[in-house]
């Protein structure tokens, strides 16, 4: 099947790797040169620039689809994006656009993807593809006129949620930087029901429309029932916040206020199936999403990263994390976790043997997840395996899940504390032991070194003197992000 997709952005690009890689023929168009060629560098699939408001771009567009020989698409997909333009850009992008698609792709089966803000109702109700539609905004009623023209020629339309995914997410992002609030009514004393859909469940739903041909309108949202306030208050906990305060709605939101459940059921029956189907299952599974939103609140500046109350221990193998991170916690009077002990305890099987099956590639996801399941603890000392810090999802949560201590000793007292140990796969092999701990310590010191809010060097510290360290650095630390 030959596809043509308008807007390889943040939905747009996952589709069009989704079809690529089931062995469609895909051509995207991004409405900027730079973009397209960025694409082009890092895609198996071709892309061109187009302005799809402008029916001359799109004609050109068509032009140089077949500049390498006949090319017509089955079907194209319309997801090209508005930015921040008001009504004038609506019309444009979406109405003239879809209006410059049809009329130059006339065979084509046209997809044009929508959104669940054409929903208008603020009572709470469940609302399906035969509710009433009746934007109060101009934005509005001009995502309904593209919708038309989709319709009229035999085609699908998508109406999407609120989309997120790694790098986007307003709930946690707002959240984290103090901005969230529980936009209370008379209606919505929880604030209002968010409908939402992981940008790669979006993707999978236009693949599917597309490559079926189904026709009509269908909502694209996930399966979860959630008010504002059950959300922030469960986000509250897993990242050591307050919860927000109730406050008005915000009058001035771009595609209005709403207060909604959207139900996926019409297209759940034609067999799409969410990979997340609900916000918190993706928050706990896809590797990428919070990490991406932590480093984002991180980079920009606005507010500090909440940093939950946990010890972390960071170090090569032999540092003796383990160890000290058993006395810091008899001290404190924290819980202990160790995450090779959790891996293991997940994996059903050993260290080597993960290794042995999965490579070391394998190994680092289950750590990562691992990392992922430790939100939400408090009071907890966590030993943490020496390449935790190799992979870069892991760093912001690190940083994140608390107070960040940093053992370090001599590689030849490394070399000894492990020689007799049959669980550390990066020591099996021809290079010697020592040789390889220093060239991991090289590769990994300035890591630790970033990470660290505590560096101790053990060699002539007993394990009792380490811990102590650890402790009352630790109690000063939180004691004073508390006052």
């Amino acid at each position: 099947m030959r596809v043509l997709i308008i807007g390889c952005g943040f939905v747009g690009e996952r589709a069009a790797d989704l079809l690529h890689a089931a062995g469609h023929e895909v051509i995207g168009a991004t409405h900027s040169s730079e973009s397209a060629e960025r694409l082009t560098a890092a895609k198996p699939w071709r892309v061109l620039a187009c302005d799809v408001s402008d029916a001359d771009s799109v004609r050109r567009l068509a032009e140089k689809c077949a500049a390498s020989g006949p090319w017509s698409p089955d079907a194209f997909i319309h997801c090209a994006s508005s930015g921040k333009g008001g009504a004038p850009v609506y019309q444009a992008v979406y109405v003239d656009g879809m209006a410059n698609l049809l009329a130059t792709f006339p065979q084509a089966f046209p997809l044009y993807t929508g959104s669940t803000s054409v929903y208008p109702q603020t009572d709470g109700s469940e609302v399906d593809e035969t509710s009433p539609t009746d934007p109060g905004k101009e934005t509005g009623r001009l995502l309904l006129a593209a919708e038309k023209l989709a319709l009229n020629h035999g085609g699908a339309v998508a109406r999407l949620a609120g989309i997120y995914g790694p790098g986007r997410s307003f709930v946690l992002k707002n959240l984290l930087e103090g901005k969230s609030g529980i936009e209370v009514t008379e209606a919505a004393s929880d604030g209002r029901l968010l409908n939402q859909i992981h940008a790669d469940d979006a993707a999978a739903a236009l693949a599917h429309l597309v490559t079926n041909k189904l026709t009509g309108i269908y909502n694209v949202v996930d399966d979860a029932h959630l008010t504002q306030r059950a959300c922030l208050e469960k986000l509250a906990l897993l990242f050591n916040l307050p919860v927000p305060e109730e406050k008005a709605p915000d009058p001035g939101r771009k595609r209005g206020w709403t207060h909604k459940h959207v139900s996926n059921a019409r297209l759940r029956a034609t067999g799409w199936t969410p990979a997340y189907p609900g916000y918190f299952e993706a928050l706990h599974h896809d590797p990428a999403l919070v990490p991406s939103i932590l480093k984002q609140v991180m980079d920009g500046g606005e507010a500090a990263l909440p940093r939950a109350e946990n010890i972390v221990l960071i170090g090569l193998m032999g540092s003796g994390k383990s160890t000290v991170g058993r006395m810091v916690a008899h001290m404190l009077g924290f819980q202990f976790a160790d995450t090779d002990h959790l891996i293991i305890e997940k994996a059903g099987c050993s260290i080597p043997e993960i290794f042995a099956r999965e490579g070391e590639a394998g190994f680092r996801e289950r750590e990562s997840a691992v990392l992922r399941s430790l939100l939400g603890c408090r009071h907890c000392v966590i030993a943490t395996g020496g390449g935790i810090i190799t992979q870069p999802q892991n760093l912001p949560l690190l940083q994140h899940l608390g107070f960040i201590t940093w053992l370090e000793a001599d590689v030849k007292l490394l070399a000894r504390r492990t020689a007799n140990n049959n669980d550390r796969p990066l020591l099996r092999g021809e290079e010697p032991p020592q040789v390889k701990l220093e060239r991991l310590l090289t590769e990994r010191k300035p890591l630790y070194k970033q990470l660290a809010d505590l560096r101790i060097q053990t060699d002539e510290l007993s394990q009792q003197e380490s811990a102590y360290g650890v402790a009352e650095s630790a109690r000063i630390f939180f004691a004073q992000r508390r006052a």
